[in-house]
């Protein structure tokens, strides 16, 4: 049976108790040792839900943003501000947002971002949206809640041919599907699934889909 007692009546209960104790009296040791270890865990679990209960909910709302930052900051360490198309590890991100893999891919499962690309990897793949993919990229600022995450299928067919493949040393120039890049001539130093890791002629290094790339024979 559960009372309700109110807090000066309770302090005074084991002030009575501390008291008695002091006594040596063996009752008032235990009910006291009781209640103060009753007090620690009930301070513990009203503390506790109120911050995990609202962290979903904030993660949720956030992740899109969150998961923008993540990639930028990692891919920013490795290319510097060449890191558009620079692909990162699942488990990187996840780190980086302090979160679990298995709760960053529930999340981005059930986020819309435009310009973010999945990408399969060679080891351990995780489903997303029954794809399956071990890192991801983004190939322009993101889009909140405008595009579905593009399949490795739909930037395929961007390029017109669903064939298009480049190897380490291939010479190609970056094509009207990457602005920022058009016309730009270089060497293919790196093949990462659909994109390509190119040294342009300028001497920048960029991170390139296939869809942006034509072959110079």
């Amino acid at each position: 049976m559960a009372v309700n007692v109110s807090e000066s009546l309770f302090e005074q209960i084991l002030e009575y108790l501390r008291e008695r104790t002091k006594a040596s009296d063996p009752t008032a040791q235990n009910l006291l040792r009781t209640l103060e270890t009753l007090t620690s865990s009930n301070d513990s679990s009203n503390s506790t839900p109120q911050s995990s209960s609202n962290r979903p909910d904030d993660l949720a709302s956030q992740f899109g943003q969150k998961l923008f930052e993540a990639w930028k900051e990692l891919a920013d360490l490795q290319v510097g501000e060449n890191y558009w198309s620079y692909p990162v590890m699942f488990e990187d991100l996840a780190e980086t947002m302090e979160i679990s893999v298995d709760v960053f891919v529930q999340h981005l499962a059930n986020t819309q971002i435009g310009s973010l690309q999945l990408i399969q990897g060679r080891g351990y793949n995780y489903q997303v949206n029954g794809q399956q993919a071990a890192s991801l990229t983004f190939h322009s600022a993101p889009t909140l809640k405008k595009a579905a995450i593009p399949k490795v299928s739909d930037s395929k067919q961007e390029s017109g041919s669903k064939s298009k493949t480049f190897k380490v040393g291939d010479r190609v120039c970056v094509n009207a599907n990457r602005q920022q890049y058009a016309n730009h001539k270089g060497i293919v130093e790196q093949v990462i699934s659909v994109s390509c890791r190119v040294k342009l002629d300028n001497g920048w290094t960029a991170f390139l889909p296939n869809h942006c790339l034509d072959h110079i024979k």
